[in-house]
């Protein structure tokens, strides 16, 4: 099984925003494929600027692809990963940098009629204050979409079957307006040689109080000084107090011993860099 879903501190790989889960059915003896009729159209990540006191509103739409009616189950968590690859789905407010209690997503179902759409309806009503005083930088949380009775045609035969049932995770992201900073760490910078193809592992975590979506930028050179490499990463979103895995290829290098200079280029401008040894 991939990703087992219990309702709350589940750890699961993080990295895709369609989160599968495997539901056990008796009496059969296969694996039954969703039909995954009901998909969410639009973007995953949904961001907004505003200041502390202010409401806004935003909007999930969902698609029926099938040729009948089809309910999805409407709720939120709070979300949290690190580099290990690891995603905590939490009760709604259980960190102090989720947004989860100042939404307002109205009826916890939405019936979806075939071949069209339907949309989730949210509000987002940002404090003024939160302990006393003004909330800074970056709060988050995640809509959760589960489409009911996916595959309800699937009849088991003999034994156990797995049917996979999907979940999509809609981030909900606030940030009050020319407050807070990241704070980006690199927390270790290491050869991976297990498997075929060398890869330099780059765990970075945001220590500051706002979103960041850095790159990595690695640059190695060879005993004689020369380029040997150049590579960029995709960025990748870090929350405060969340880590990432970056993942560099080197299988296109030499056997030797080079020079490293990794850069974390933010998107907020403040790239920060290190240097360091690779021997292959």
């Amino acid at each position: 099984m991939d990703n087992l879903l219990p309702p709350q501190h589940t750890l699961a790989p993080h990295g895709s925003l369609l989160h599968v889960m495997l539901v056990v059915l008796v009496l059969s003896g296969v694996v039954v494929p969703s039909s995954a009729q009901v998909t969410v159209r639009g973007p995953l990540f949904q961001d907004q600027e505003v200041a502390p006191g202010d409401t806004y509103g935003g909007t999930v739409v969902l698609y029926n692809r099938g040729d009948s009616v089809r309910t999805a189950e409407v709720s939120l968590q709070d979300y949290l990963f690190n580099y290990q690859g690891q995603s905590q789905y939490l009760d709604p407010g259980s960190h102090d940098r989720s947004n989860a209690p100042w939404i307002d997503y109205g009826s916890s179902t939405v019936t979806i009629p075939p071949e069209q759409e339907a949309t989730i309806e949210y509000d987002v009503e940002v404090p003024d204050t939160m302990k006393g005083s003004a909330p800074t930088g970056t709060y988050w949380g995640m809509i959760i979409v589960e489409p009911l009775n996916q595959n309800p045609n699937a009849e088991p035969t003999q034994g156990l079957a797995v049917q996979q049932v999907r979940r999509y995770g809609i981030q909900v992201a606030t940030h009050i307006q020319n407050t807070g900073s990241p704070g980006l760490e690199i927390l270790s910078a290491n050869l991976d040689s297990e498997g075929e193809q060398p890869q330099l592992h780059v765990d970075v975590k945001n220590t500051g109080t706002r979103s960041d979506r850095p790159s990595a930028r690695l640059e190695l050179y060879d005993e004689s000084g020369e380029l040997a490499m150049e590579q960029s990463s995709s960025p990748k979103r870090i929350y405060p107090s969340t880590s990432v895995r970056y993942r560099l290829d080197l299988s296109d290098l030499s056997p030797g011993e080079y020079q490293a200079l990794l850069v974390l280029e933010s998107e907020s401008g403040r790239s920060i860099g290190r240097q360091f040894s690779v021997k292959l």
